[in-house]
């Protein structure tokens, strides 16, 4: 099984599946859905999906920010965690923003996936804070 990495338009069917993959497992836990005002500024974000064959099986969204970019909305289908998809992700996502200049690439992390940022050469930047009633902690990687 290899998965591929690639950028998707906003609003594409591909896009749609993104994003059901994304609230399926960040969202829903929490009750809550993606907000239509949320979705639409997706439209000025670069939207990023890992692919098995025609599936898509991991997401991110990174969002830029001046010579910098926020990586949010990180996942992996569950079934597939532990298998180095998420790693591998970080490395496109990060190539990625190197190859639009972008300095630092950031995220706030869920307490739950700190480790695995830190894993990936990701460093802590300040004190837990909570967001959407989760504890989360920004980290960075510097581009090299």
């Amino acid at each position: 099984m290899k998965t591929t990495f690639k950028e998707i338009a906003h609003k594409s069917p591909e896009w749609t599946n993104a994003v059901k993959l994304r609230e399926k497992i960040l969202r829903e836990p929490l009750g809550s859905i993606f907000t239509d005002q949320e979705l639409e500024e997706e439209k000025y974000h670069f939207q990023i999906a890992g692919f098995i064959d025609d599936m898509i099986i991991a997401t991110a969204v990174l969002v830029p920010e001046a010579d910098v970019m926020k990586m949010q909305r990180v996942v992996v289908t569950e079934t597939l965690r532990g298998m180095n998809i998420g790693s591998e992700m970080m490395v496109f996502c990060e190539k990625f923003a190197i190859d639009r200049k972008s300095k630092l690439i950031y995220c706030h992390a869920r307490d739950s996936a700190v480790n695995f940022y830190i894993k990936n050469g990701y460093e802590g930047m300040g004190d837990y804070f909570d967001e959407d009633g989760i504890p989360h902690l920004k980290m960075k990687k510097n581009s090299s």
